[in-house]
């Protein structure tokens, strides 16, 4: 196909770091997902409008270049379109590569978190859909080997999947969220660095409600105050959950421990065993620490999400549930900083916007 006249080589690229709105029939992508030395996974077009002037440019199953690449940088085009109908494919294409569209330098770091996290949440949602087969549990695994390679390389990437969390469903988002924000959490508080413990502790934290599979939706997704027996079987996951993890042994145990234990306290009040203090590992009580924080500052079925400082000031009300030692540590490493400071911000600007979605 003929790309922009010449003459027009030298104007601005679309800025990746604003993609365009997704009209319904055409989806735009960052031109960094597509990897050299790879086949067009569907038929990719460049917009040759203005304003929606679709013309295909790669079809599906010819081979990407380096070249490919150049030539279209050359003519300003950062971004290309696929059909919207094509979409699942596309995303299917990222998991395969995800680990070398996140190390190419043309993807910027927003994006990049943008697409770990939409890759992580759809991943869950096969898990969760289907806990006890081994490809998915695989799956887990691998997107979270991929996130613990972009958190080291890139630590500040969890603020902008946090901010994602204000926008999305609760159940994949909440586990999606706890295993990244573990895998963080336990590099600054803990200072665990090495990548494969990093990895198991993430695989713990993305996994830790697996057992909700195994409990009945509509108690799950109930809006009001849970009756006593309901209650109850909202109890079972930890245990459900730590019977399809210790199915695959190939799973470390510290990844059953997180799933089994993230809701002991550290008083002993806890389930499903009433472990108490030392009898928990630091990382299952840091475990504990996420999943509290990430659920009170995510809107859940019976209660709206919280603002990270009213969350973090319930936390501290909650006495005996925490080690206060480490529930100050982790206070400290949400302290603020300019990214934090701006992702508060867009997450407040979120919520309005919700709200008003929903009052519409």
């Amino acid at each position: 196909m003929m790309l922009p006249d010449e003459q027009n080589t030298g104007r601005e690229a679309e800025p990746v770091d604003s993609l365009p709105e997704d009209d319904g029939s055409y989806f735009p992508v960052p031109l960094a997902t597509m990897q050299p030395e790879t086949n067009a996974p569907v038929d990719l077009y460049v917009n040759m409008g203005p304003p929606m002037d679709y013309v295909l440019y790669k079809a599906a199953g010819t081979p990407l270049r380096d070249e490919m690449r150049e030539r279209l940088l050359e003519h300003g085009v950062e971004i290309l379109y696929l059909r919207g109908s094509d979409r699942e494919i596309y995303y299917n294409y990222v998991e395969q590569h995800l680990r070398a569209i996140l190390s190419d330098d043309m993807l910027p770091n927003h994006i990049a978190a943008e697409l770990l996290y939409e890759s992580s949440s759809r991943v869950m949602e096969e898990v969760f859909n289907n806990p006890r087969t081994s490809k998915n549990l695989q799956r887990a695994n691998d997107v979270v080997q991929v996130t613990v390679t972009s958190l080291l390389r890139n630590p500040d990437s969890i603020w902008r999947m946090t901010e994602m969390a204000a926008q999305d469903a609760y159940t994949y988002s909440h586990c999606v969220q706890v295993g990244m924000f573990l895998v963080a959490a336990s590099r600054n508080v803990l200072g665990i660095t090495d990548p494969q413990m990093l990895t198991r502790v993430g695989l713990g934290g993305i996994l830790h409600d697996i057992g909700k599979s195994m409990v009945r939706q509509d108690i799950l997704n109930k809006p009001g105050k849970l009756t006593t027996t309901e209650f109850q079987e909202v109890k079972k996951h930890p245990d459900f959950g730590e019977h399809i993890v210790r199915q695959h042994g190939n799973l470390m145990p510290a990844v059953a421990h997180i799933v089994l234990h993230h809701h002991e306290h550290y008083d002993g009040t806890g389930y499903p065993e009433g472990l108490m203090g030392k009898e928990l590992a630091e990382v299952v009580r840091l475990s504990t620490l996420v999943d509290v924080y990430n659920a009170l500052t995510t809107d859940r079925p019976y209660a709206d999400a919280k603002p990270p400082y009213a969350a973090l000031r319930t936390m501290v009300e909650m006495d005996g549930h925490f080690d206060s030692q480490l529930l100050r540590s982790f206070i400290q490493f949400l302290g603020p900083n300019p990214m934090r400071r701006d992702m508060r911000a867009r997450w407040h600007r979120a919520r309005r916007e919700r709200h008003i979605r929903k009052a519409g």
